[in-house]
């Protein structure tokens, strides 16, 4: 394994465990100030709305950037957002600001950190595609980073979970020295000649500037139900990673510290779920894109059901094995599908889209979510379920349409 490749792969733990530590003590966190569960949602949205817009916006100029630039700006500049976003929450917890004086603060240190989120992402996913030329390899390397991320994204919670022990804002704290670490481990290690991404401004490719527009709208167009799976899996993260702090602590009547322990253990199931499911997918199940989504589906959808048919504790953290399943399969089949709709001249733009699919998903996921949660606490498990419904009816209606997928993850 190259340098580069162990960059990318501790690049693709940190990005995706860094910005979920902060989903177990969210809520408790909103309550502490005493904000609405709005507002809460409010503050991922601020980050993810920049990011989106800077994924459309690099897909749109990608020929301007690096792939080193687009990994050390981002990963710098995510540091030191963080570093601020963390330093407004203990000095607001700590001097006692006025709530929305304090809100206001945060959902700006917030913003601005969206404004790098999705350079890492993007330039992963860009080495991906301009390192390997054989379809079946793009498709499993995908898969394999894209599970990383994931993993990160349910493995975060799992560390908060061993360091609440050591107070609420110490996850937080731990998550701005890894980012720090991550920057320097770029800058020092990243090997600028390994990569077939142009260093130069403004250089093109054949393959990138021969493509007519009506190619490029019918292969964005055969993805777009892989891009509502990505759009729905992460929306169902958010939910079960943010909204499902606060129907912990209302459901089962408990205080604000056992509602962080008890949300914190749920994601620590979910993680380990999700390790054994990926191991075992990457390893000894070779499923195909198919299996993967009906598995996922399902799993999801049961899921879903426990967590909103239950008044006993342990059964809802039961649940949280199937989310982790869930997310195991979901993840490369979204990846993997996405990729596999587009040809190859129009896969910088996939990782972009698929990135931007992401960030779109934290804007309306939160806010929809702890929306519907102040109308009922059921509620944003039911619009999960529907969602999940509709595309588990697109996929069984289009199946014979899609070209059939032969490729194992």
């Amino acid at each position: 394994m190259n340098q580069n490749n162990k960059i990318l792969i501790a690049v693709s733990l940190a990005n995706g465990g860094c910005f979920s530590m902060i989903l177990p003590i969210l809520a408790p966190l909103v309550r502490q100030m005493k904000m609405t569960e709005l507002q809460g949602g409010a503050l991922i949205s601020a980050g993810a709305l920049l990011m989106a817009i800077g994924a459309i916006y690099i897909s749109k100029q990608q020929n301007k950037y690096s792939i080193y630039s687009l990994l050390s700006v981002g990963f710098i500049g995510m540091t030191l957002t963080w570093g601020l976003f963390t330093a407004v929450l203990a000095y607001g917890l700590e001097y006692h600001l006025a709530t929305m004086l304090l809100f206001t603060l945060l959902l700006l240190a917030r913003a601005s950190m969206g404004i790098f989120m999705a350079m890492p992402q993007i330039a992963l996913q860009t080495y991906v595609m301009t390192k390997y030329t054989i379809e079946q390899q793009r498709s499993q390397t995908m898969s394999k980073f894209g599970a990383l991320n994931s993993a990160g994204l349910v493995l975060g919670p799992f560390l908060t979970t061993l360091l609440l022990a050591w107070g609420m804002l110490t996850p937080l704290w731990v998550a701005f020295i890894i980012f720090a670490l991550i920057s320097l481990y770029i800058v020092l290690k990243f090997d600028r000649k390994e990569t077939g991404f142009s260093d130069t401004p403004g250089q093109k490719t054949t393959t990138e500037s021969t493509p007519s527009t009506h190619n490029q709208a019918f292969s964005l167009r055969n993805s777009m139900g892989w891009f509502g799976l990505g759009f729905s899996l992460y929306i169902a993260i958010v939910t079960v990673n943010l909204t499902a702090g606060f129907y912990i602590q209302d459901q089962f009547q408990i205080s604000t510290q056992q509602s962080a322990t008890y949300f914190a253990q749920c994601s620590l199931i979910a993680g380990i779920s999700l390790v054994i499911m990926q191991t075992a997918i990457s390893r000894f199940l070779q499923w195909s894109v198919q299996r993967l989504l009906w598995t996922g589906l399902i799993c999801m959808m049961l899921g879903l059901l426990i967590s909103v048919n239950t008044t006993h504790i342990h059964i809802f953290q039961s649940a949280y094995v199937l989310y982790g399943v869930a997310v195991a399969c979901l993840t490369p089949a979204f990846t993997t599908g996405a990729a596999q709709s587009a040809p190859q001249h129009l896969q910088v733009k996939v990782a972009s889209f698929c990135t931007a699919t992401q960030a779109l998903s934290f804007v309306f996921g939160p806010l929809v979510s702890t929306g519907l949660y102040q109308w009922h606490s059921d509620y944003p498990f039911y619009l999960l379920m529907i969602m999940f419904m509709l595309l588990a009816v697109y996929f069984l209606r289009y199946q014979k349409n899609m070209q059939p997928s032969s490729v194992s993850v």
